[in-house]
């Protein structure tokens, strides 16, 4: 039975809802994306959502079961998917909200302060010159390589690490030093969980109380699953699964300057300095992808489109097994996008820029 458009249901979650014909689509091409992807042109896509300007337009879960990743937190919902690293986006908007609030003085304060323990192994001065904001751009200085060999290596260094630590924080900052603070870019999940605690640390209730009361249920989000370290602190590197349409939301915060139907959840100057590349990060590979990574802000990539012959902005969330976040702002466009690639296939990886390059930007301009 060939898909057949029909606008998302409103089901109370707060968002705005739009016929995508009336937002500018043409629908036989969003039909034709998702009949392609029951077809089994890109075989991973467990779910796509799409918003333009603040109203959602298209909300399709193709997955009709669960799989082991759910398992790991008890999920037997569909709807819900773990989001891998685009929990790090999501730490750094509580990151921010903590900050807006005063529980955190700046992303300048030495980061050890922001926590108590005793001492540190490894010790090394440098590690005295690590501001939060080094944390947040993953340019702490610390030796890590969590990227090779891959993650389905057992000797990978961030699996290790999993397997073998109980605070996950204390890990992180017990790591040695192997370069100084804000010189290289190295991308690290044990300190983006890191963050967590440090929240923790700051605010006047557990830092999951912190993210639901001052982020999520503001947003409307009432349904997430968290996978938890040993020491019961949310794996805010890579443990939180969400509905797709309530993962966009926080793509919609960057296109509305922080604000949810009005109700400001986080500065707008927080979302600016998320989407500012504080280091460049590139692929020496242009063809891996249909889209150009350029760089990273505050645990948020930075790239763009090469579309209708101009070069198109975009902040973006990625995580493990082709999990996509994108916001390209010159369309108004918000797209989220779950699969289930945890083989580390590059087309898993790619689909969603492929999706919007393939069909979602054709829609628009057709």
């Amino acid at each position: 039975q060939p898909y057949s458009y029909t606008p998302p249901a409103d089901n109370g979650d707060t968002w705005t809802i739009s016929h995508a014909a009336s937002s500018g689509f043409n629908v036989t091409t969003l039909e034709d994306m998702i009949n392609d992807i029951r077809d089994g042109q890109y075989p991973n896509v467990d779910a796509v959502v799409i918003a333009k300007d603040g109203a959602l337009v298209l909300d399709e879960t193709i997955r009709t079961r669960t799989d082991f990743q759910d398992d790991k937190v008890g999920n037997t919902d569909p709807g819900i998917h773990r989001i891998f690293s685009i929990s790090k986006s999501v730490t750094s908007l509580a990151v921010g909200i903590a900050i807006d609030e005063g529980y955190i003085a700046n992303v300048d304060v030495p980061y050890l302060d922001l926590f108590s323990y005793p001492g540190y192994a490894n010790w090394d001065p440098r590690k005295d010159d690590i501001t939060l904001e080094h944390v947040l751009t993953m340019t702490a200085g610390f030796a890590w390589n969590e990227w090779d060999p891959p993650y389905s290596d057992p000797n990978n260094q961030l699996e290790r690490f999993v397997a073998t630590t109980t605070d996950h924080a204390k890990g992180y900052l017990d790591l040695p030093m192997a370069a100084d603070p804000g010189t290289k870019f190295a991308y690290n999940t044990a300190g983006s969980t890191s963050l967590v605690q440090a929240i923790e640390n700051s605010v006047p209730m557990a830092a999951i109380d912190f993210g639901i009361n001052e982020l999520l249920l503001p947003m409307g989000i009432t349904d997430v699953e968290v996978l938890a370290t040993p020491t019961g602190l949310p794996a805010g590197g890579y443990g939180f699964y969400f509905r797709t349409r309530d993962l966009a939301k926080f793509g919609q915060l960057h296109l509305s300057g922080g604000t949810w139907n009005g109700t400001r959840i986080v500065s707008e100057q927080w979302l600016i300095d998320s989407a500012t590349p504080d280091v460049t990060v590139g692929w020496s590979e242009p063809s891996i992808w249909d889209w150009n990574l350029e760089g990273y802000g505050y645990q948020w990539w930075t790239g763009s489109y090469d579309f209708g012959g101009q070069n198109h902005a975009s902040v973006a969330g990625w995580g493990f097994g082709g999990q996509w976040l994108i916001a390209i702002p010159d369309f108004g466009l918000v797209i989220a996008v779950n699969s289930d690639g945890y083989d580390g296939n590059n087309p898993a990886t790619n689909a969603a820029h492929a999706l919007v390059m393939n069909y979602i930007l054709p829609a628009l301009s057709l």
